[in-house]
């Protein structure tokens, strides 16, 4: 019923005012229309923290006398001198004498005929 007055009100103000003036026109105020906002991808670096420095077990290997060990067992360290190691000779190819050997060509087994043959005597 509100409404029905309400258009009633505003359908006799509209046949009373034929041409409203400007100023006597109602305000209206503009529309702020937000756009959206576009976000950008955010990448967070994996935080690297800097290796704890353990100090590593320190170990001695024991020194050991290598010469002392031989010859209380009995033994004698003997050394070899590279520089008067003698390097041995490569042979020389023997040589062949006479004329060469013929090479005949294998036959295939599919070439070949199969012979049965008796070893024994009847």
């Amino acid at each position: 019923m509100q409404r029905e007055a309400e258009a009633h009100e505003v359908e006799a103000q509209v046949h009373r005012d034929p041409a409203p003036e400007p100023d006597a026109m109602p305000r209206v105020e503009p529309v702020h229309i937000e756009e959206p906002r576009v976000q950008e991808t955010r990448v967070e670096q994996p935080r690297v923290e800097p290796p704890v420095q353990a100090e590593a077990p320190h170990y001695e290997a024991p020194r050991i006398d290598a010469k002392e060990i031989l010859t209380s067992s009995g033994l004698q360290m003997v050394e070899t001198d590279a520089s008067k190691a003698r390097q041995p000779v490569p042979e020389p190819e023997p040589v062949r004498l006479g004329r060469p050997r013929r090479e005949r060509p294998v036959p295939s087994a599919a070439e070949t005929e199969l012979v049965q043959v008796e070893t024994h005597n009847k």
